[in-house]
């Protein structure tokens, strides 16, 4: 990270190495200097006796991001670098409740986006619940009654606009599940009386975390 300072003045930071904000600056300055892309490696520079880009460092306390927020308090020009200091604050119980809460959106698109095993005509298939797949189907349900040939992964089905209805159905069931799920952990977090308690929250299965890894 770094900084731009002007003596005791800080102009810009802590930033990366953004040449856009930094030329910007020194055009505001009226200076001719103008840094490129690969000047980076060159930090700290002396752009003038007072104008210089330094580095830029965070002393942020030790502290747990679950129950603990840190902000900028002050900030230090030194020789090579400008020293931007951090302090912590407790989090409100209602803070971390809508934080946690932001984690269960993602995840009920996890369960509502999946694939559900069905039985069409005595043939097993694989059918995906996501979205793109929901409105195909649904289209395809309001043409003509057949039966035709569908593909289902890599199985080959001869269906109606009945087994269509059933297989939307279906699908419907599945990611009704999902949103109720969603309501569900929303309401458990939303009930919870301690911070402890709404990280035991539990949002997703430790199976779950494995297939995402």
């Amino acid at each position: 990270m770094y900084a731009l300072v002007n003596g005791e003045e800080l102009l810009l930071g802590p930033i990366s190495f953004n040449t856009r904000m930094i030329n910007s600056e020194l055009e505001d300055l009226e200076l001719d200097y103008r840094v490129k892309t690969s000047d980076d490696v060159n930090v700290p520079i002396s752009i003038s006796e007072e104008v210089k880009i330094i580095f830029a460092r965070n002393d942020i306390p030790e502290h747990d991001p679950r129950f603990e927020v840190v902000f900028q308090t002050s900030h230090e020009i030194q020789e090579k670098e400008v020293v931007f200091f951090y302090t912590k604050r407790d989090k409100l119980l209602d803070q971390i409740k809508d934080e946690y809460k932001k984690l269960v959106a993602p995840e009920r698109r996890n369960k509502e986006n999946t694939n559900i095993n069905l039985t069409v005509n005595d043939v097993e298939i694989i059918v995906s619940t996501s979205r793109d797949n929901r409105l195909a189907l649904a289209s395809k349900a309001l043409g003509n009654s057949g039966p035709y040939n569908f593909k289902f992964g890599d199985t080959w089905v001869e269906i109606t606009k009945e087994n269509l209805e059933y297989i939307l159905a279906q699908i419907d069931t599945k990611v009704q599940e999902a949103f109720d799920w969603e309501l569900s952990k929303l309401n458990e977090i939303e009930f919870c009386e301690t911070k402890e308690a709404v990280y035991d929250v539990v949002i997703a299965s430790p199976l779950d975390v494995l297939r995402s890894v």
